[in-house]
């Protein structure tokens, strides 16, 4: 079975340092099963959204690959699932190039290119081949907030002005849909 390497690198603005891990992956895994192995390599913890998108030479984005069904908008016309497309698939189109973007809150983006090709692989499952520099991702900010900090942010609205107290409401309340007069 053909096995082939992409090298993975964070886009991380102002870096001089080279990062990269070279991975190994099968031909009939999908990218799916790259996406985990792309999130094991750079030690991401998995439950955030992400998604492929198929690049050009030169990095200009085409098609995304979703890891869940978002549905299409009237402008696509197709929706691709990473379950569904195999590396088979990818290189017999000739994509050599993928941009990868997880957690869209707070992104983390990689550049993806295929650089190499195994047809002696014995694992069944992606494999690290080289880890190069250390990679860190930017911590969320919202780990950063505490309720002490929107105690004092409501302090500084009452102070301004700006605050509003769901008790000041004027506006009729009701429980029930029937008790609305229409």
């Amino acid at each position: 079975m053909k096995a082939y390497v992409y090298r993975v690198s964070p886009v991380i603005e102002g870096n001089e340092e080279e990062i990269y891990r070279d991975i190994l992956i099968q031909e009939d895994k999908t990218l799916e099963d790259f996406h985990f192995a792309i999130l094991d390599a750079y030690g991401l913890k998995e439950g955030e959204m992400a998604s492929f998108y198929t690049c050009t030479e030169n990095w200009e984005e085409g098609l995304e690959i979703t890891l869940m069904d978002m549905g299409t908008m009237e402008h696509e016309s197709v929706n691709i699932l990473m379950q569904e497309f195999t590396i088979g698939q990818s290189v017999e189109r000739d994509v050599k190039y993928y941009k990868f973007t997880y957690d869209f809150l707070f992104p983390k983006k990689f550049k993806i290119e295929r650089i190499g090709e195994n047809n002696e692989i014995k694992e069944d499952v992606p494999v690290l081949l080289k880890e190069v520099g250390k990679y860190s991702p930017e911590v969320n900010q919202l780990d950063d907030i505490s309720f002490g900090d929107l105690g004092e942010e409501e302090d500084v609205k009452r102070k301004s002005g700006y605050y509003f107290d769901e008790e000041d409401d004027d506006e009729p309340t009701f429980e029930n849909i029937d008790d609305l007069d229409i």
